[in-house]
């Protein structure tokens, strides 16, 4: 037989007292004193006697991803399983689980955005690529047409129809007349299809 005066509180009004509790504050951390300064209950009664819900309230049941444990994850039969007669606790275990869904709902909506964003610079850099190479050809043909043109000024004949030495054959500054005026095209007629 028990000594001592009957408890002022049975276990189920503290529990249903701290049920509200946790309803009214979801997420936040329970301890004795705020529990006292809310409820107008002893601290050293919710230590006595609701330690053990209150412990299992503030911690958060967790579950590994593979091998890397990135988010705490809700194991649902573990949570039913350890909070089945104690709703405060249920309550507690599901507002983290709805703070972690946010938290993942927003890296989703992070990730939609750079892959998005990600798609858009692949389509700029294609275009770029895209624009390099037709430059790139469009230099060859210019260089080619410059290097045609520089060798018809050579000749005396397109020389004479107003197009002006651009480069000279040789480097021998006495022999560059004769270098520029003699046909090669006469002197070399088996390098041309004429």
């Amino acid at each position: 037989m028990k000594k001592g005066a009957p408890p002022k509180y049975t276990d189920k009004y503290l529990k249903d007292i701290l049920l509200k509790y946790v309803s009214n504050n979801p997420g936040k951390k329970i301890n004795p004193s705020r529990l006292e300064r809310e409820t107008g209950i002893n601290r050293f009664i919710w230590t006595r006697r609701m330690s053990e819900q209150i412990t299992k309230i503030n911690q958060p049941v967790e579950q590994k991803v593979g091998t890397k444990n990135l988010y705490p994850l809700p194991n649902v039969v573990e949570l039913v399983e350890t909070h089945w007669n104690n709703k405060a606790g249920l309550i507690s275990a599901l507002a983290h689980f709805n703070e972690m869904l946010n938290a993942l709902y927003q890296k989703a909506k992070d990730y939609e955005s750079m892959l998005k964003q990600n798609q858009d610079l692949v389509v700029n850099l294609s275009s770029k690529e895209e624009k390099i190479k037709l430059l790139e050809h469009e230099i060859k043909l210019l260089r080619k047409q410059y290097l045609e043109v520089a060798v018809k000024s050579t000749y005396k004949t397109f020389q004479e129809e107003g197009l002006e030495k651009i480069i000279s054959i040789t480097k021998n500054k006495n022999a560059e007349d004769r270098a520029l005026n003699a046909d090669i095209v006469k002197m070399y007629p088996e390098l041309f299809d004429n």
